[in-house]
């Protein structure tokens, strides 16, 4: 599609580049607090206490569990109108190296809880204010925090106009190369935290396998066949999702091979107040569909049911699976990595928007990265102060 350099200039003016750079919270905004709690309604009381001291831990922690809280926030400010299909919770960490069905390693988008289609700006907004947040936990300079932000949307920008330049199936079969980060050793393994789960729970998830096997393809239930479930254990990974039931289940082949499956419930996205339902009735085939819209390729095992009160999606865990390392990394690393998931977000974004159309409205100079810092700035220094409240509730 080519895309006039008129009507990229029309909209530019409408919508400026740096618009972003100018938000405020809105005379009305909802209480932070109040309506963080809200979106944990129907999650495992036992369990909000951890997500809450897991919160509590920094500003960018305490970022990770708000997608809710951003989401109202930029409900109300102007974007052009073209939509992609979002990640939803496009944070720093929420990129990750893991292997492919062909057993190579590839860096890309992994958290699709919130996914649903929306306007591309949304996500970008979330991955360049999350840049100056992990950069205070850090202990980083706030420059250090601000030029990751710009590197992060300079990528995008730039990448976006590379893909405008190739076809769909180019664009759909790209990848973003991950071995610059491996010799630099930005990626840890994550720690399993494996615990044993009540007969409850071990119920529950003994029924979800069952029914998920179904929505898988039907060489894949051949080959989960070759595997039987050996044990079973709870496993309350990251943030935002901590208090919904997720549990992992191991199975092993005649050999002795292992096979580690994910199953973690899913809810509505944290989106949907402000862009709509989403358009399938099981929030675990949204996941699952969103990963395979925005990923370069999907894990084999992937799938999704319910339990007919709960929806789940199943995925392969440790699958090669690889991590930031927010301990060990410097701020040059940091800088280098923000960077590298711009560039993923817009292959991401690319493969079901439309990225000429995008990359025109970007243009070539550095407005939407001066744009997008103003934000980061701004944002950040609103969810220190969210934090500070939360912490004193």
């Amino acid at each position: 599609m080519i895309v006039a350099d008129g009507d990229a200039k029309a909209l530019r003016k409408r919508v400026p580049r740096t618009g972003f750079a100018h938000w405020k919270p809105a005379t009305d905004r909802a209480d932070p607090v109040q309506l963080l709690h809200e979106t944990e309604l129907g999650r495992i009381p036992a369990l909000l206490a951890l997500r809450h001291e897991r919160m509590r831990a920094d500003p960018f922690q305490f970022y990770r569990g708000c997608a809710a809280v951003m989401a109202a926030d930029l409900a109300g400010f102007p974007v052009t109108g073209m939509r992609v299909q979002l990640c939803g919770d496009a944070h720093l960490q929420n990129f990750e190296g893991y292997s492919t069905p062909e057993r190579n390693l590839i860096f890309d988008v992994n958290d699709f809880d919130e996914t649903l289609p929306g306007p591309w700006e949304w996500d970008v907004a979330r991955l360049c204010a999350s840049a100056p947040l992990l950069a205070l936990a850090r202990s980083f300079s706030k420059r250090c925090g601000e030029e990751a932000a710009y590197c992060a949307a300079q990528a995008y920008r730039r990448h976006m106009q590379a893909l405008a330049k190739r076809s769909p199936l180019e664009i759909w079969y790209s990848r973003v190369d991950v071995r610059g980060m491996l010799k630099r050793e930005l990626l840890a393994p994550r720690d399993a935290g494996y615990v044993k789960p009540s007969p409850e729970h071990e119920g529950i998830v003994r029924g979800v396998i069952g029914g998920y096997r179904s929505s898988l393809q039907p060489h894949v239930r051949v080959l989960l066949e070759k595997y039987h479930p050996v044990e079973f254990f709870d496993h309350p990974v990251g943030v935002g999702s901590v208090g919904l039931l997720t549990m992992v289940a191991y199975f092993e082949a005649r050999d002795g091979e292992r096979l580690y499956l994910q199953i973690k419930q899913a809810q509505a996205s944290a989106l949907e107040p402000y862009l709509g339902r989403s358009i399938y009735a099981n929030h675990g085939e949204r996941a699952i569909v969103g990963q395979h819209l925005m990923q370069a390729a999907t894990d084999l095992f992937v799938g999704w049911t319910s339990d007919g009160v709960r929806d789940f999606y199943v995925r392969q865990l440790h699958d090669g699976t690889s991590s930031l390392d927010i301990e060990g990394i410097d701020a040059g690393r940091l800088i280098d990595f923000a960077s590298r998931c711009g560039r993923v977000l817009a292959r991401a974004h690319a493969r079901a928007g439309d990225p000429q159309m995008i990359a025109a409205y970007l243009g070539t100079s550095d407005a939407f990265e001066e744009g997008m810092v103003g934000f980061a700035r701004a944002y950040a220094a609103q969810v220190e102060r969210d934090y500070e409240e939360f912490c004193r509730g």
